[in-house]
Protein backbone atom coordinates (compact mmCIF):
# COMPACT_ATOMS: atom_id res chain seq x y z
CA UNK A 1 0.00 0.00 0.00
CA UNK A 2 0.76 3.60 -0.51
CA UNK A 3 1.30 6.55 2.16
CA UNK A 4 2.04 10.12 1.72
CA UNK A 5 3.88 9.70 5.41
CA UNK A 6 5.06 6.55 6.80
CA UNK A 7 6.56 7.15 10.82
CA UNK A 8 8.61 4.90 12.43
CA UNK A 9 7.87 5.35 16.02
CA UNK A 10 4.51 6.23 17.97
CA UNK A 11 6.07 7.87 20.84
CA UNK A 12 4.73 11.84 21.45
CA UNK A 13 7.07 12.62 19.15
CA UNK A 14 5.80 10.63 16.21
CA UNK A 15 2.33 10.88 17.26
CA UNK A 16 1.89 13.99 17.22
CA UNK A 17 3.70 14.67 13.96
CA UNK A 18 0.86 11.59 12.27
CA UNK A 19 -1.82 14.03 13.71
CA UNK A 20 -0.50 17.14 12.49
CA UNK A 21 0.25 16.16 8.99
CA UNK A 22 -3.13 13.56 9.20
CA UNK A 23 -5.40 17.57 9.62
CA UNK A 24 -3.63 18.62 6.74
CA UNK A 25 -5.04 15.65 4.48
CA UNK A 26 -2.56 13.43 4.24
CA UNK A 27 -2.78 9.56 5.09
CA UNK A 28 -0.08 8.46 6.97
CA UNK A 29 1.10 5.23 8.58
CA UNK A 30 3.23 5.04 11.74
CA UNK A 31 5.35 1.48 12.76
CA UNK A 32 5.43 0.68 16.45
CA UNK A 33 7.75 -2.48 17.18
CA UNK A 34 5.66 -2.31 20.98
CA UNK A 35 2.61 -3.83 21.06
CA UNK A 36 0.81 -0.13 22.19
CA UNK A 37 1.87 3.04 22.72
CA UNK A 38 3.15 3.96 26.12
CA UNK A 39 4.61 0.29 26.92
CA UNK A 40 8.20 0.06 28.86
CA UNK A 41 8.62 3.53 29.30
CA UNK A 42 11.77 4.88 31.50
CA UNK A 43 10.29 8.31 31.63
CA UNK A 44 9.47 10.62 34.76
CA UNK A 45 6.82 12.49 33.31
CA UNK A 46 7.50 16.02 34.18
CA UNK A 47 6.79 18.34 31.31
CA UNK A 48 5.91 22.25 31.77
CA UNK A 49 3.03 23.93 31.48
CA UNK A 50 4.00 25.34 27.89
CA UNK A 51 3.64 21.48 27.00
CA UNK A 52 0.54 20.47 28.71
CA UNK A 53 -0.66 23.42 26.77
CA UNK A 54 1.05 22.48 23.02
CA UNK A 55 0.22 18.86 23.32
CA UNK A 56 -3.16 20.01 25.04
CA UNK A 57 -2.95 17.41 27.73
CA UNK A 58 -5.78 17.05 29.59
CA UNK A 59 -6.66 17.55 33.67
CA UNK A 60 -6.87 13.56 34.19
CA UNK A 61 -3.76 12.69 32.88
CA UNK A 62 -1.94 15.24 35.25
CA UNK A 63 -1.04 13.17 38.11
CA UNK A 64 0.87 16.13 40.27
CA UNK A 65 1.82 19.86 39.65
CA UNK A 66 4.90 21.19 40.63
CA UNK A 67 5.68 24.16 42.39
CA UNK A 68 8.77 23.24 44.20
CA UNK A 69 11.85 21.43 44.22
CA UNK A 70 14.08 20.51 47.09
CA UNK A 71 17.55 20.95 46.05
CA UNK A 72 20.26 18.33 48.44
CA UNK A 73 23.87 18.86 47.99
CA UNK A 74 26.39 15.95 48.14
CA UNK A 75 27.02 16.58 52.34
CA UNK A 76 23.26 16.82 52.69
CA UNK A 77 22.34 20.26 53.07
CA UNK A 78 19.03 21.36 51.35
CA UNK A 79 17.74 24.20 50.08
CA UNK A 80 14.10 24.93 48.33
CA UNK A 81 13.10 26.63 45.47
CA UNK A 82 9.47 27.53 45.59
CA UNK A 83 7.07 29.29 43.14
CA UNK A 84 3.95 30.60 43.62
CA UNK A 85 2.40 29.12 40.15
CA UNK A 86 2.80 25.61 39.38
CA UNK A 87 5.46 26.14 36.68
CA UNK A 88 5.48 22.08 35.53
CA UNK A 89 3.43 19.22 36.29
CA UNK A 90 4.04 15.36 36.49
CA UNK A 91 2.08 13.42 33.96
CA UNK A 92 0.89 10.30 33.24
CA UNK A 93 3.57 9.19 30.86
CA UNK A 94 2.17 6.03 29.42
CA UNK A 95 -1.79 7.19 29.30
CA UNK A 96 -0.44 10.69 27.12
CA UNK A 97 1.11 8.05 24.33
CA UNK A 98 -2.25 6.34 24.37
CA UNK A 99 -3.63 9.82 24.29
CA UNK A 100 -1.86 11.24 21.59
CA UNK A 101 -2.35 8.16 19.66
CA UNK A 102 -5.65 7.44 20.36
CA UNK A 103 -6.10 11.44 18.62
CA UNK A 104 -4.02 10.73 15.18
CA UNK A 105 -6.33 7.45 15.01
CA UNK A 106 -9.24 9.47 15.04
CA UNK A 107 -8.00 12.20 12.61
CA UNK A 108 -7.21 8.68 10.03
CA UNK A 109 -4.07 7.71 10.81
CA UNK A 110 -3.25 3.89 10.49
CA UNK A 111 -0.98 2.14 13.62
CA UNK A 112 0.65 -1.24 13.00
CA UNK A 113 1.98 -2.34 16.27
CA UNK A 114 4.29 -5.25 16.81
CA UNK A 115 6.27 -3.93 13.85
CA UNK A 116 9.83 -3.96 13.47
CA UNK A 117 11.75 -1.86 10.56
CA UNK A 118 14.07 -4.63 8.70
CA UNK A 119 14.65 -2.95 5.83
CA UNK A 120 14.56 0.82 3.82
CA UNK A 121 15.22 1.45 0.23
CA UNK A 122 14.86 5.81 -0.95
CA UNK A 123 14.21 5.23 -4.38
CA UNK A 124 13.22 7.58 -7.08
CA UNK A 125 9.54 7.23 -7.26
CA UNK A 126 9.74 7.20 -3.01
CA UNK A 127 10.51 4.43 -0.23
CA UNK A 128 9.85 1.60 0.29
CA UNK A 129 9.89 0.40 4.16
CA UNK A 130 10.29 -3.47 4.52
CA UNK A 131 8.63 -4.16 8.12
CA UNK A 132 8.39 -8.09 10.38
CA UNK A 133 5.43 -8.74 11.86
CA UNK A 134 4.17 -11.57 13.69
CA UNK A 135 6.68 -13.64 12.12
CA UNK A 136 5.73 -12.13 8.48
CA UNK A 137 7.67 -9.48 6.21
CA UNK A 138 5.13 -7.16 5.06
CA UNK A 139 6.17 -4.03 2.61
CA UNK A 140 4.57 -0.49 2.01
CA UNK A 141 5.73 2.69 0.09
CA UNK A 142 5.42 5.84 1.07
CA UNK A 143 6.79 9.61 -0.54
CA UNK A 144 8.23 10.41 3.12
CA UNK A 145 9.72 8.56 5.65
CA UNK A 146 10.20 10.07 9.45
CA UNK A 147 12.22 8.54 11.52
CA UNK A 148 10.98 9.31 15.35
CA UNK A 149 11.98 5.24 17.14
CA UNK A 150 13.63 7.05 20.05
CA UNK A 151 17.08 7.23 20.85
CA UNK A 152 19.06 4.05 20.04
CA UNK A 153 17.67 2.56 16.79
CA UNK A 154 20.19 2.21 13.65
CA UNK A 155 18.00 3.56 11.41
CA UNK A 156 19.61 6.99 10.88
CA UNK A 157 23.21 4.99 11.08
CA UNK A 158 21.79 2.61 8.49
CA UNK A 159 20.48 5.94 5.85
CA UNK A 160 23.86 7.60 6.48
CA UNK A 161 22.53 10.71 8.55
CA UNK A 162 24.85 9.58 11.35
CA UNK A 163 24.86 8.75 15.25
CA UNK A 164 25.32 9.91 18.42
CA UNK A 165 28.45 9.04 20.34
CA UNK A 166 27.45 11.16 23.20
CA UNK A 167 24.69 9.77 25.67
CA UNK A 168 23.82 8.63 29.35
CA UNK A 169 21.22 6.14 31.09
CA UNK A 170 18.10 7.08 32.90
CA UNK A 171 17.11 4.39 35.69
CA UNK A 172 14.12 4.45 37.54
CA UNK A 173 11.67 2.46 39.64
CA UNK A 174 8.43 3.06 41.15
CA UNK A 175 8.56 2.93 44.92
CA UNK A 176 6.11 3.90 48.47
CA UNK A 177 6.79 7.01 49.94
CA UNK A 178 5.56 9.87 52.56
CA UNK A 179 7.57 12.55 50.58
CA UNK A 180 4.90 14.98 49.10
CA UNK A 181 7.69 17.67 47.56
CA UNK A 182 9.86 16.57 44.44
CA UNK A 183 13.71 16.04 45.13
CA UNK A 184 16.90 16.47 43.44
CA UNK A 185 19.94 15.02 44.76
CA UNK A 186 23.53 16.07 43.75
CA UNK A 187 26.17 13.79 44.56
CA UNK A 188 29.15 13.05 42.05
CA UNK A 189 29.72 9.45 43.41
CA UNK A 190 26.32 8.25 42.82
CA UNK A 191 25.43 10.01 39.61
CA UNK A 192 28.21 11.79 38.11
CA UNK A 193 27.71 14.48 35.63
CA UNK A 194 23.82 14.35 36.79
CA UNK A 195 21.82 13.90 39.39
CA UNK A 196 19.13 11.56 41.00
CA UNK A 197 15.46 12.32 41.71
CA UNK A 198 12.50 11.12 43.98
CA UNK A 199 9.03 12.63 42.44
CA UNK A 200 5.78 12.04 44.27
CA UNK A 201 3.02 10.76 42.28
CA UNK A 202 0.38 10.35 44.61
CA UNK A 203 -1.55 7.68 46.72
CA UNK A 204 1.66 7.37 48.72
CA UNK A 205 3.99 5.98 45.71
CA UNK A 206 6.98 8.03 44.35
CA UNK A 207 9.60 7.96 41.49
CA UNK A 208 12.96 7.22 42.28
CA UNK A 209 15.45 7.10 39.06
CA UNK A 210 18.73 8.88 38.08
CA UNK A 211 21.16 9.49 35.70
CA UNK A 212 24.74 7.97 34.59
CA UNK A 213 26.81 6.86 31.99
CA UNK A 214 27.91 3.49 33.77
CA UNK A 215 26.02 0.49 35.88
CA UNK A 216 22.85 2.60 36.30
CA UNK A 217 21.01 -0.51 38.03
CA UNK A 218 24.25 -0.46 40.78
CA UNK A 219 24.07 2.61 41.31
CA UNK A 220 19.90 2.81 41.48
CA UNK A 221 20.22 0.25 44.18
CA UNK A 222 22.57 1.87 45.96
CA UNK A 223 20.66 5.08 46.01
CA UNK A 224 17.51 3.02 46.92
CA UNK A 225 19.35 1.58 49.95
CA UNK A 226 20.32 5.37 51.40
CA UNK A 227 17.09 6.75 51.06
CA UNK A 228 15.46 3.83 52.70
CA UNK A 229 18.35 3.91 55.61
CA UNK A 230 16.61 7.82 55.88
CA UNK A 231 13.55 6.68 56.28
CA UNK A 232 12.17 8.15 52.71
CA UNK A 233 11.23 5.48 50.64
CA UNK A 234 10.11 1.47 50.86
CA UNK A 235 11.52 -0.11 47.64
CA UNK A 236 8.17 -1.61 45.53
CA UNK A 237 8.53 -4.83 44.04
CA UNK A 238 8.54 -3.68 40.38
CA UNK A 239 11.53 -4.12 38.12
CA UNK A 240 13.84 -0.79 37.76
CA UNK A 241 13.30 0.81 34.09
CA UNK A 242 16.41 1.91 31.63
CA UNK A 243 16.58 3.60 28.64
CA UNK A 244 19.38 5.54 27.30
CA UNK A 245 19.18 9.48 26.48
CA UNK A 246 21.26 11.32 24.01
CA UNK A 247 23.06 14.65 24.78
CA UNK A 248 24.05 15.96 21.62
CA UNK A 249 21.63 15.71 18.73
CA UNK A 250 21.78 14.04 14.90
CA UNK A 251 24.74 16.15 12.64
CA UNK A 252 22.59 15.60 10.24
CA UNK A 253 18.57 15.36 10.60
CA UNK A 254 17.25 15.28 6.95
CA UNK A 255 17.99 13.39 3.48
CA UNK A 256 15.97 12.37 0.32
CA UNK A 257 12.95 11.81 1.37
CA UNK A 258 13.44 11.26 5.34
CA UNK A 259 13.73 13.63 8.89
CA UNK A 260 14.82 12.71 11.97
CA UNK A 261 12.23 13.38 14.72
CA UNK A 262 12.76 13.72 18.87
CA UNK A 263 14.90 11.44 20.54
CA UNK A 264 16.03 9.63 17.71
CA UNK A 265 17.71 13.12 16.40
CA UNK A 266 18.86 13.90 20.28
CA UNK A 267 16.15 16.70 20.42
CA UNK A 268 16.90 16.03 24.07
CA UNK A 269 17.60 18.89 27.27
CA UNK A 270 21.44 18.08 27.66
CA UNK A 271 21.04 19.16 31.60
CA UNK A 272 17.95 17.14 32.43
CA UNK A 273 17.08 14.38 29.37
CA UNK A 274 13.51 15.91 29.20
CA UNK A 275 12.54 14.99 25.60
CA UNK A 276 8.94 15.32 25.31
CA UNK A 277 8.66 19.07 24.71
CA UNK A 278 11.74 19.31 22.51
CA UNK A 279 10.35 16.43 20.28
CA UNK A 280 6.98 18.23 20.31
CA UNK A 281 8.21 21.69 18.69
CA UNK A 282 10.30 19.84 16.31
CA UNK A 283 7.60 17.67 15.07
CA UNK A 284 5.79 20.88 14.82
CA UNK A 285 8.20 22.07 12.64
CA UNK A 286 8.57 18.68 10.57
CA UNK A 287 4.41 19.00 9.79
CA UNK A 288 5.45 22.35 8.01
CA UNK A 289 7.94 20.92 5.92
CA UNK A 290 6.48 17.92 4.97
CA UNK A 291 3.55 20.37 4.29
CA UNK A 292 5.72 22.37 1.79
CA UNK A 293 7.32 19.42 -0.04
CA UNK A 294 3.98 17.90 -0.96
CA UNK A 295 2.68 21.40 -2.28
CA UNK A 296 5.70 21.51 -3.92
CA UNK A 297 6.10 18.28 -5.20
CA UNK A 298 10.21 18.26 -4.14
CA UNK A 299 10.92 15.68 -1.67
CA UNK A 300 14.72 16.30 -2.29
CA UNK A 301 17.23 16.70 0.52
CA UNK A 302 17.30 20.60 -0.30
CA UNK A 303 13.47 21.32 0.10
CA UNK A 304 13.25 19.23 3.23
CA UNK A 305 16.82 20.74 5.00
CA UNK A 306 14.61 23.17 5.91
CA UNK A 307 13.65 21.09 8.86
CA UNK A 308 16.71 21.25 9.92
CA UNK A 309 17.42 25.13 9.63
CA UNK A 310 13.82 25.47 11.62
CA UNK A 311 14.11 23.50 14.51
CA UNK A 312 18.46 24.56 14.94
CA UNK A 313 16.45 28.38 14.78
CA UNK A 314 14.37 27.29 17.91
CA UNK A 315 16.91 25.22 19.54
CA UNK A 316 20.03 24.83 18.65
CA UNK A 317 21.70 27.22 21.14
CA UNK A 318 20.08 25.67 23.87
CA UNK A 319 21.10 22.21 22.90
CA UNK A 320 24.90 23.36 22.39
CA UNK A 321 24.92 25.93 25.43
CA UNK A 322 22.69 22.81 27.64
CA UNK A 323 25.95 20.32 26.67
CA UNK A 324 28.35 22.74 27.31
CA UNK A 325 27.09 23.25 30.85
CA UNK A 326 26.73 19.32 31.01
CA UNK A 327 30.27 18.69 30.52
CA UNK A 328 31.88 21.70 33.02
CA UNK A 329 29.42 19.77 35.79
CA UNK A 330 30.40 16.43 34.79
CA UNK A 331 34.26 17.50 35.76
CA UNK A 332 33.21 19.01 38.95
CA UNK A 333 34.21 16.67 42.59
CA UNK A 334 31.81 16.64 45.22
CA UNK A 335 33.45 19.39 47.25
CA UNK A 336 33.03 22.15 43.87
CA UNK A 337 29.76 20.53 43.87
CA UNK A 338 28.98 21.73 47.59
CA UNK A 339 30.69 25.10 46.86
CA UNK A 340 27.98 26.01 44.32
CA UNK A 341 25.06 24.53 46.32
CA UNK A 342 26.20 27.07 48.93
CA UNK A 343 27.00 30.11 46.66
CA UNK A 344 23.84 29.52 45.00
CA UNK A 345 22.01 29.99 48.53
CA UNK A 346 23.36 32.33 49.39
CA UNK A 347 23.05 34.66 46.39
CA UNK A 348 19.25 34.47 46.67
CA UNK A 349 19.03 31.23 44.06
CA UNK A 350 15.02 31.13 46.04
CA UNK A 351 14.16 34.46 45.07
CA UNK A 352 15.30 33.90 41.30
CA UNK A 353 13.67 31.02 40.91
CA UNK A 354 9.89 32.45 42.67
CA UNK A 355 10.41 35.32 39.87
CA UNK A 356 11.83 33.68 36.69
CA UNK A 357 9.84 33.32 33.91
CA UNK A 358 7.90 29.98 33.14
CA UNK A 359 10.11 29.62 29.72
CA UNK A 360 13.38 29.00 31.57
CA UNK A 361 11.67 25.51 33.16
CA UNK A 362 12.42 24.52 29.45
CA UNK A 363 15.38 26.59 28.17
CA UNK A 364 18.27 25.81 30.25
CA UNK A 365 20.59 28.11 29.13
CA UNK A 366 18.55 31.18 29.29
CA UNK A 367 17.66 30.45 32.86
CA UNK A 368 21.23 29.91 33.80
CA UNK A 369 22.25 33.57 32.24
CA UNK A 370 19.69 35.09 34.04
CA UNK A 371 20.33 33.31 37.34
CA UNK A 372 24.22 34.22 36.67
CA UNK A 373 23.26 37.78 36.30
CA UNK A 374 21.08 37.34 39.53
CA UNK A 375 23.85 36.10 41.26
CA UNK A 376 26.10 39.25 39.59
CA UNK A 377 23.81 41.90 40.96
CA UNK A 378 23.44 39.53 44.54
CA UNK A 379 27.24 40.39 44.64
CA UNK A 380 27.30 43.79 43.67
CA UNK A 381 24.50 45.11 46.10
CA UNK A 382 26.62 42.92 48.68
CA UNK A 383 29.61 44.68 47.84
CA UNK A 384 28.14 48.02 48.01
CA UNK A 385 26.32 47.36 51.65
CA UNK A 386 29.96 46.43 52.41
CA UNK A 387 31.33 49.75 51.72
CA UNK A 388 29.02 51.99 53.65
Amino acid sequence: MFYDVVIVGAGPSGSYLALSLARRGYQVLVMEKKAAPGTGICCTGIVSQQCVGLLEVPPDLVITPISSVRVISPSGRPFTLQRNDAIACVVDRPALDKLLAERARAAGVSYAFCTRVSGIAVEEGGVSVRAECAGEDRTCQCSILVIASGFGSSLPMRLGLGGIADFTVGAQVEVQTGTDELELYLDQETTPGSFAWLVPIGGGRGLVGLMTRRHPKQRLSRLLSRLQTKGKIVPAQSQPKCGPIPLRPLTRTFGNRVLVVGEAAGQVKPLTGGGIYYGALCAGIAAEVVDRAFRRGDFSEGTLSSYQRGWQEVLGAELRVGYLFQRIYRNLDNKQVDFLHSLAARCGIADFVRGAEPRYFDYHSRAAFGAAKHFARSLLLGLVGMGR
